[in-house]
C-alpha cells in the first residue's frame, strides 16, 4: 500500500477503508481494462471496495459514467451508498422509475445517456428489448452486484440465460470495466463458475 499512493478519490469518499479494502483497488489499477471479479464474504464490505474502484477511475478522469446493475431489492441500498460513501448522484432506473425517467427525455436519446451514473434492476434490464438499447449506450465502467445469478446456468433457466446473455455482451466489449461482486461466487456447478470467470476473461471458458 505504501508505494500506491496517492489515490485521486480519497479526498472525495466519506468512508475510511480498510487496509483489505484497498487490495481489490491495487489490483484494479494495474488493469486496462479492470476485469476483476469481488468475491469477499458477506459483511466484508464489498460495495465499498467496487465503490472505490469506480470512484477512482472516475476521478482519474478514465471515465465520466458508471453502471451498477443489480437485483431491484438492492437498489437504493447502492443509491445511498453512492451518495453516502462516495459522493456519486445515482438515478434509479427500475421498472417503475423507467416511465418517468423516458418521459423526459430529447428524442433519440437513451436513459443511459441523459443520466451520467446509474443504478439498474438486471431484472428489468436484461429483457429482449431492453437489452439492445442498454448495450449500446452503457457506460464503459460498470459493476455487476449479485453476479453468480449473472452465470450460464445451462438449459432451462431462461431468466439466468437473460442476465447471462447481458453481461456477456457488456464484456464483449475490450474497453469496457467490468467489476463482478458477489459472496457466493461458486454454486457447486464448475460450469456455471467458469462461465462466469470467462466474462473476465474468456480463456477461462476452456
Amino acid at each position: 500500500r505504501s508505494s500506491a499512493g496517492p489515490f485521486r478519490s480519497f479526498g472525495n469518499i466519506a468512508v475510511e477503508p480498510r487496509p483489505y479494502q484497498l487490495v481489490p483497488l491495487l489490483m484494479a489499477l494495474r488493469q486496462d481494462p479492470v476485469r476483476l471479479l469481488v468475491a469477499d464474504d458477506v459483511g466484508i464490505g464489498k460495495t465499498v471496495e467496487a465503490g472505490l474502484i469506480a470512484r477512482e477511475l472516475l476521478d482519474q478522469g478514465d471515465e465520466q459514467r458508471l453502471a451498477v446493475l443489480c437485483p431491484p431489492h438492492l437498489a437504493e441500498q447502492w443509491q445511498a451508498e453512492l451518495a453516502d460513501k462516495f459522493h456519486l448522484d445515482a438515478t434509479l432506473v427500475l421498472a417503475a422509475t423507467a416511465p418517468r425517467l423516458e418521459r423526459g427525455l430529447p428524442p433519440g436519446r437513451s436513459i443511459f445517456e441523459e443520466h451520467p451514473i446509474v443504478v439498474v434492476s438486471l431484472d428489468f434490464i436484461k429483457a429482449d428489448r431492453r437489452r439492445d438499447d442498454f448495450l449500446r449506450a452503457c457506460p464503459k465502467l460498470v459493476i455487476v452486484d449479485e453476479a453468480h445469478t449473472c452465470a450460464d446456468q445451462g438449459e432451462g433457466r431462461a431468466s439466468a440465460h437473460q442476465r447471462y446473455t447481458l453481461v456477456k455482451g457488456l464484456a464483449a466489449d475490450p474497453e469496457r470495466h467490468v467489476i463482478l461482486v458477489t459472496a457466493t461466487p461458486h454454486s457447486g456447478k464448475e460450469g456455471a463458475f467458469r462461465s462466469l470467470l470467462a466474462l473476465l476473461d474468456p480463456e477461462f471458458a476452456n
